[in-house]
């Protein structure tokens, strides 16, 4: 597992070259899958346009990632600034295999993180 916080992330040569640097790479070379994973943290009514960028951002990655035989999924997550937890993040919970009391354990810790995002130094990245 490769996460971008507060270094430069190279993304593993062996699945596709790029430039571009996801928050977090999950992959497992035995059976050659691989989740990228990127946070965003919006406004409420900006969750989808969000979404929907960053799923573009990563399309020709997947695609390249696909080609070399790869099970590429990616995971554009967001968790709103003012604690709104989007599907996107509950289905990559989900897909990591969360579930019942330690999904909703995880889900009340992020909204509790993205309530004080911002303010008092607090970020994502500490959970």
């Amino acid at each position: 597992m490769l996460v971008d916080i507060g270094q430069k992330l190279i993304f593993p040569s062996e699945i596709a070259s790029t430039n571009l640097r996801p928050d977090w790479v999950l992959w497992s070379p035995s059976i050659k899958s691989i989740y990228i994973i990127e946070l965003t943290v919006p406004w409420e009514n900006s969750v989808e346009e969000a979404y929907e960028r960053k799923n573009l951002r990563y399309t020709e990655l997947t695609a390249d990632a696909k080609q070399r035989g790869w099970n590429a999924k990616v995971y554009p997550v967001e968790v709103g600034c003012r604690g709104f937890v989007a599907s996107s993040t509950i289905r990559l919970l989900k897909d990591l295999g969360s579930h019942g009391q330690a999904l909703r354990q995880t889900v009340k810790k992020l909204k509790e993180a993205a309530s004080g995002y911002g303010s008092s130094g607090r970020t994502l990245a500490g959970l």
